[in-house]
């Protein structure tokens, strides 16, 4: 517990403190403190505009989530918090520029108590160790999430602001979590700014992510121009950064035994030191790999001093990445060899068999070569496995291979395939055997595999192009494509089609052209998912109106059949009463209420029919007149034409027609108002809540199926679940996009909100206690990241590690 506690970073948040200006310290030196102001200066003028920016992109979400809310409750939360937004939207920035002054005019403080007062320092953390309340704890932690991953997206550069940093306080170089101006400061000023916004908690969370998207994620170039500043005032001005470089055997890179260079930032070139600093020892080797060992199992990014095999990196975003995806790579290379007991896997390849190991150029020529021949017709995956792709990898390197040798792959080449094949079979296993996704998984398989030869951070980076384009289309292939009980989208088919074709003949190794395929196929999916939650809204409306129809009309048929049974009249008014009458009570009720003033009239026009059907009055007689026409004007709201109508009318209200003299001609009458079908359209939903009753008392449920459907009440609208559609175990998934609490009437759609299954509540409880249903718990991980955690789960478990250890950090 104690190492959970302090292993916890914790941001500290300007709005816990006098906020204070640059102006008051006047103990800084003049020209530290005019640093500052410029520094100050820049921030105004890119990160104040920069936060208005993320505002309005959090607007446009909150009316998005409002628009798609399948509740009242839920819609009115995301217009509360928009109007939230609104009303301080103009003391954001403001508060935003105020806390990051405050920053820079205390940028040493921290410090300064850390190096000169330990004691102090250590009371001070001591005593901030409390209970929070749970929206608190969610707050910083959100905070936290997205300044870590900046500051592992920024290090290098972050790495430099903090020693030239340390320098204008006099003191050793600051952390990334500590760097004025870094990610944890402005995700702190963010706070600040925000700090008067009543919002739930999840919606606050959704405005953190959304400054990511829109500001954080580009935030590189604002770093860069403040390390630009520094260095124009002679701040460190050729500061070189140390960062090792791979010693791959086979490239006629670098020669065995010479020193990894240091990156001059300043110059923008690479120079060599002494051989002697190149090589760790065997000691430090070994004390490396157990690092990176801890490191993937704590998720904790290892130091980059331990990583004497790290890729190139050419700039500072990408550096610190590099070197911890080298690491994360190495230890699934380490799990993934002691599954196959194979000790060679981990020596260097110079030990091996003495063959042709082609290099990195030749491998991808080669690959090019087969990604292009890559057209797999639908349901046709035999022959393309990861072992059939390495002999076919082999047999077209022969022609880089000098006579009389054999071509061999190198050991990291080797089990990059390996674990790309891993993942693609692991994925393969959630799409069906026979089906459009299968095929196009394989024709993704080269292109991918090429992207991950080349680029390690496809292992361990959820946002990673590559592997964001592989999620997509696997999962748009399986939920949108590959529904068992639908025929696909032709417009959508064609566009994965045409999206894997081109990214097979197009493809040569730069990701701008990933980047802009998930960019074209993502908006291709927000116009379909609007169109599919029109689709469905449409349908539960409509699903919503006839129930309500059904019910007015079951509550009307219960009114009229009270006076029926009482005063037991003719035929012909019975049927007109039960039919007619009935319809018009039910359009009253819907429209206006049961104690409304027009629905008390028509049972009151009800009541005289049944008394003149016993007591005929003349036709010219006040009162007859007023019901002739009370009786005319309802039948045509019901859809009588007027011969219909005059004829009833006449029939029933006028004497020396309504004699029973001529009853062939009461019986047509009759007949004729029973053959027009109910406003409900059928005879089965005149008495829903009566038939829901004898329903349930038919099916007999058992405890178990009782008490799972008091649990379904309660689910929300949306929730998706998974049916069974035969025995051979194949289930489809299903959203639940309303049922009625009074009927148990379930709509169910399929993603393209398409009606897809109806059924009741009792039903959907008896199939879920049978297995023949379950509830889908909300993903918070993509296909792609359960597919890597599933495997990495399999090889600790194979080579003894803890199972229940966290899997890649991403």
């Amino acid at each position: 517990m104690t190492q959970g506690v302090s292993s916890f970073r914790r941001v500290a948040t300007p709005h816990e403190r006098v906020l204070k200006k640059l102006s008051q310290r006047q103990d800084l030196p003049p020209r530290v403190r005019h640093m500052l102001t410029g520094l100050l200066g820049l921030a105004t003028g890119s990160q104040a505009q920069s936060l208005l920016t993320a505002l309005d992109e959090f607007e446009k979400e909150l009316f998005e989530h409002a628009s798609k809310a399948h509740t009242n409750e839920q819609c009115n939360r995301f217009f509360d918090s928009l109007r939230e937004v609104k009303r301080v939207r103009a003391d954001a920035a403001p508060r935003f520029l105020l806390a990051i002054e405050d920053g820079l005019a205390r940028f040493d403080e921290r410090r300064r108590l850390d190096h000169t007062e330990p004691s102090r320092a250590a009371t001070h953390a001591h005593a901030e160790l409390s209970l929070v309340e749970t929206t608190e704890l969610e707050d910083s932690l959100a905070l936290q999430e997205v300044a870590t991953k900046c500051e592992v997206r920024q290090a290098l550069m972050l790495h430099e602001l903090g020693h030239r940093f340390g320098v204008l306080a006099g003191q050793r170089a600051f952390e990334g979590d500590s760097v004025p101006l870094g990610p944890a400061q402005l995700m702190a000023a963010v706070r600040h700014a925000t700090t008067g916004m009543d919002i739930p908690i999840e919606h606050r969370v959704l405005l953190y992510r959304t400054y990511e998207r829109a500001v954080v994620n580009q935030i590189g170039t604002f770093y860069a121009a403040l390390n630009a500043f520094l260095v124009e005032h002679r701040i460190l001005r050729h500061l070189r950064i140390y960062v090792p470089l791979p010693q791959r055997s086979g490239s006629a890179g670098q020669a065995d035994g010479a020193a990894p260079p240091i990156i001059d930032r300043a110059a923008g070139v690479a120079t060599p030191t002494q051989a002697t600093h190149a090589q760790p020892s065997v000691q430090n080797r070994s004390q490396a790999g157990a690092e990176r060992a801890a490191a993937v199992d704590t998720g904790a990014a290892p130091a980059a001093a331990t990583a004497p095999d790290a890729r190139p990196v050419s700039s500072g975003s990408t550096a610190s990445i590099g070197l911890r995806d080298s690491e994360l790579f190495g230890t699934l290379r380490e799990l993934l060899a002691s599954r196959r007991h194979d000790p060679l896997a981990r020596a260097p390849q110079k030990e091996r068999s003495r063959g042709y190991v082609p290099s990195a150029d030749a491998l991808q020529s080669v690959l090019a070569k087969l990604q292009s021949k890559a057209v797999i017709p639908a349901g046709d995956t035999t022959g393309h496995s990861t072992t059939q792709l390495k002999e076919d990898l082999l047999d077209q390197l022969r022609q880089f291979a000098p006579p009389g040798q054999k071509p061999q792959l190198d050991s990291e080449d080797a089990d990059t395939i390996d674990l790309v094949g891993m993942l693609f079979d692991q994925i393969a296993q959630s799409a069906p055997a026979k089906g459009n996704t299968q095929s196009m998984l394989t024709q993704l398989r080269v292109p991918l595999l090429r992207v991950a030869l080349s680029d390690k951070g496809f292992f361990s980076q959820r946002s990673h192009p590559a592997r964001e384009l592989l999620n997509a289309i696997t999962e748009t292939g399986i939920h949108w494509i590959d529904d068992s009980e639908s025929e696909p989208d032709p417009a959508l088919l064609h566009k994965l089609h045409t999206l894997v074709e081109r990214l097979n003949h197009e493809f040569n190794g730069d990701l701008s052209l990933i980047e802009h395929m998930l960019g074209d196929l993502s908006q291709h999916m927000h116009k379909l998912a609007r169109t599919a939650a029109v689709a469905e809204r449409r349908l539960v409306d409509a699903s919503k109106g006839r129930e309500k129809l059904a019910l007015a009309r079951e509550t009307a048929g219960n009114a009229i059949a009270a006076r029926i049974a009482a005063a037991h009249p003719k035929r012909l008014l019975r049927t007109l009463l039960e039919r007619a009458w009935t319809d018009v009570l039910a359009l009253t009720l819907m429209s206006q209420g049961e104690k409304s003033e027009a629905y008390r009239k028509q049972l009151a026009v009800a009541d005289q029919l049944i008394a003149a059907g016993n007591n005929v009055r003349a036709s010219d007689e006040p009162p007859a007149a007023a019901l002739r026409r009370e009786v005319e004007k309802g039948l045509s709201q019901v859809g009588y034409h007027k011969d219909e109508i005059h004829t009833v009318v006449k029939r029933l209200l006028t004497p020396e027609t309504a004699s029973e003299d001529n009853p062939a001609s009461q019986t047509s009458i009759a007949l004729r108002i029973k053959s027009k079908p109910p406003l409900t359209g059928s005879a089965d939903d005149e008495r829903p809540v009566h038939a829901a009753t004898l329903r349930r008392a038919a099916l007999q449920l058992t405890d178990a199926e009782e008490k799972m459907l008091e649990s379904l009440k309660h689910v929300p609208f949306g929730t998706w679940f998974e049916f069974a559609i035969n025995q051979q175990g194949q289930r489809v998934r299903r959203k639940l996009s309303w049922f009625s609490p009074l009927t148990g009437h379930c709509l169910f759609v399929n993603q393209r909100g398409e009606r897809a299954r109806e059924c009741t509540l009792e039903q959907l409880a008896r199939d879920i206690v049978r297995d023949q249903a379950n509830i889908l718990k909300p993903e918070q991980e993509s296909m792609v990241d359960r597919a890597w955690k599933a495997i990495v789960t399999s090889l600790r478990q194979l080579t003894g590690r803890s199972a229940d250890a966290s899997p890649l950090p991403a």
